[in-house]
């Protein structure tokens, strides 16, 4: 998906940066009268000279990654057309999702749900299997799978607990329910800023260990118990950030 984005200067993409710039810009209102608005700056997205190799390296992999999976590097055409079209719907909605997201204090409320709506979705594009034919064994699938993605025993944990809240607020929204937060709506941003990060470590995660010479991913992660995890998931894993780092190393790999 070709996208061109004006964004903050200097803007990360966790979407968090500080003191960023503003500028006045003058609106006339319907009867002709100027107002003068405090704006944030746009413009190109600013990349400090030092970490210029270092992010056209990461970036270069991971596009040469996402090309593999769109052409289906695979004997299998089936397979090779459900990896393309996992990896574009979980792009789709990520992005849906990234353009209503300005900042991480500036959503309307009532399109918390919708982004959250939007992340499980890409989620589950990328980690549920056609094999998964029994409805409750899905939440318990996908939130096993995510975590399966990740090193350590408490990342594993935590990542676990987030996915089966957001599947869980998710399943509320989509059957009619209200999704309700006891701590208060800044909480809730809070829980959804943590959500976007996470999947987007999922959907990078996916894209290193895809494609791969099995038939899905999903059936490589059931799989990856003991050793087993570290040969097919932690050490291609491994070797994909020690080749092309990228600029904050993710907590599972101290």
């Amino acid at each position: 998906m070709d996208s061109v984005f004006t964004v903050q200067p200097g803007r990360r993409f966790d979407l968090r940066s500080t003191a960023v710039p503003t500028t006045l810009r003058i609106y006339q209102d319907r009867q002709g009268r100027e107002n003068e608005v405090e704006v944030r700056e746009t413009g190109a997205f600013d990349v400090p000279p030092t970490c210029l190799s270092s992010l056209t390296a990461f970036s270069t992999a991971i596009s040469a990654k996402i090309d593999a999976v769109m052409a289906g590097v695979t004997h299998k055409q089936r397979i090779v057309n459900r990896r393309s079209r996992r990896l574009e719907r979980a792009a789709r909605h990520l992005l849906a999702a990234y353009q209503r997201t300005y900042d991480d204090d500036g959503l309307w409320p009532v399109e918390t749900d919708e982004l959250l709506l939007d992340y499980v979705i890409a989620l589950e594009a990328l980690l549920i299997s056609p094999v998964d034919k029994d409805h409750k064994s899905i939440g318990k699938n996908i939130r096993s799978r995510a975590a399966a993605l990740f090193l350590t025993p408490a990342e594993q944990e935590r990542t676990e607990a987030l996915v089966k809240k957001a599947y869980a607020d998710r399943s509320t929204y989509v059957h009619g329910g209200v999704v309700e937060d006891q701590a208060g709506e800044k909480k809730k941003l809070e829980a959804l800023r943590t959500l976007r990060l996470l999947t987007l470590q999922i959907i990078l995660r996916w894209l290193i260990l895809t494609p791969s010479d099995t038939d899905d991913l999903t059936a490589l992660l059931d799989a990856a118990d003991g050793p087993e995890h570290t040969r097919l998931i932690e050490q291609p894993l491994r070797d994909f950030f020690t080749a092309t780092p990228p600029r904050a190393c993710p907590a599972d790999f101290a």
